[in-house]
């Protein structure tokens, strides 16, 4: 006869996931303003890593980040983006990792900070990808001057692999990674050993 406890677990699990969403929204929204700007300084290094001359622009203005260059006319294009479409996904990942029962305990807030710095480095990556889809698409002539058709692909494939699975999927995989006992038991499964 199969054991109710996994049944019960996913009752207490699913009882508690509408308030740790709404915990979950209040950590983010606390949190975004000074992320936001901590995201476009961390996007606007990567970019300039090895840029000759150094113009990469990734500049915080309020909820958006302005995109463009420096080293170009004033009125020439800057992209408006929106910064939470890059790091909402930050909310369903907090929301299931509160959701369970203790996650914190036995070392799970260190699997939980990394599993965070994943995903603070995936969204500085997405907007970076963003930022040098920008360049090499949409600054005409010097766009086609400074970007071969091979980095054109290879930007283009980044950042739609980052704006869709990575952004869905990743808080999914953090979650499974930084709980997996829990999220094991929770599901029904022999739990991974632990390590």
């Amino acid at each position: 006869m199969p054991s109710q406890t996994p049944v019960v677990e996913l009752r207490v699990f699913l009882r508690r996931l509408p308030l740790a969403l709404v915990g979950a929204v209040i950590v983010w929204a606390l949190a975004t303003p000074a992320y936001s700007r901590m995201l476009c300084t961390s996007a606007q290094f990567l970019a300039r890593l090895f840029e000759v001359p150094p113009a990469s622009a990734v500049v915080a203005q309020g909820r958006d980040a302005l995109l463009g260059r420096t080293d170009m006319r004033a009125d020439s294009g800057w992209l408006k983006y929106p910064l939470t479409q890059i790091h909402f996904n930050l909310v369903p990942f907090l929301a299931l990792v509160l959701a369970l029962p203790h996650p914190l305990a036995g070392g799970g807030w260190r699997r939980l900070l990394l599993a965070l710095a994943i995903l603070a480095a995936s969204h500085a990556l997405s907007l970076l990808w963003q930022l040098k889809c920008l360049e090499a698409f949409s600054m005409g002539p010097w766009s086609r001057a400074n970007y071969s058709d091979v980095a054109r692909n290879v930007y283009g494939t980044l950042r739609y692999f980052f704006d869709i699975p990575v952004t869905f999927a990743l808080p999914l995989l953090l979650w499974v990674g930084s709980c997996p006992q829990k999220v094991f038991a929770l599901v029904g499964l022999p739990a991974p050993p632990r390590r």
